[in-house]
């Protein structure tokens, strides 16, 4: 597979129509912004680029741009973590890794061949449903969490980590970040419930919600040893 041409393009190239990023799904409305905008006769030589970066819940998003060396210009697609195209062999739409896209070389028509030799035609990125609003509740019980035990680094912003020229496109929000979160040695469940009472007595939670939360958050509750009454219950019956 030839070498892509990248010279003249920088990591501060010109975005085009980034305020229409959520609109777009495919490679083909790329190269249609470029040809609306520019009006070339030629295209020149298109690849895209992924960039991935980690969200609080430790999942791993991508950021979608289809490069235009030739203009020194982007045009970037909405956050994706799988795209759909269909391949020679097959006539229906199949999914993929987005990251299987990386360095793919664009043809005029919006297909796409990718570094493995990989073609396929009508590429459309599946547009992820970005965890940015946590239930209230959820935030609540871990905003306790976070302040009984005094874990006040727990959360970060969603830029954060992310490589400055796509900043931008990720939204400037602070949530809670999980990978620290889990580090957090929670106390029983009743602790954390007796602490929001005395904070908040209107708010009425139980155990198990609060448990709930905990184990999306990868907190781990530690379990409570057997009673000495509990373990005289176990060996009568054992000697019967």
């Amino acid at each position: 597979m030839p070498e892509l041409e990248t010279a003249g393009v920088t990591e501060t190239s010109v975005r085009l129509r980034e305020e229409h990023r959520t609109g777009r799904r495919t490679v083909a409305d790329a190269i249609e912004v470029v040809g609306e905008l520019l009006g070339p006769d030629d295209i020149g030589s298109p690849y895209i680029q992924v960039g991935e970066f980690e969200l609080p819940s430790g999942q791993t998003l991508a950021l979608v741009d289809v490069v235009f060396p030739e203009f020194d210009c982007r045009v970037s697609l909405p956050t994706s973590f799988r795209f759909k195209a269909r391949s020679a062999t097959n006539a229906c739409q199949e999914e993929f890794e987005i990251s299987r896209l990386d360095r793919a070389q664009v043809c005029p028509d919006g297909s796409v061949l990718l570094v493995d030799g990989t073609e396929l035609r009508a590429v459309e990125v599946i547009p992820a449903a970005l965890p940015l609003q946590p239930s209230k509740l959820d935030m609540i019980i871990l905003g306790y969490l976070v302040s009984l035990t005094k874990s006040f680094n727990c959360c970060r912003s969603l830029r954060e980590g992310v490589p400055e020229h796509l900043r931008e496109m990720v939204p400037d929000i602070c949530m809670p970040d999980f990978s620290r979160l889990r580090e957090i040695k929670a106390p029983f469940l009743k602790q954390i419930r007796g602490h929001i009472v005395d904070k908040n007595p209107d708010l009425s939670v139980s155990n198990q919600k609060i448990a709930d939360t905990l184990a999306v958050a990868g907190i781990r509750i530690p379990r409570r040893r057997p009673s000495l009454q509990a373990h005289c219950r176990n060996s009568a019956t054992i000697r019967v």
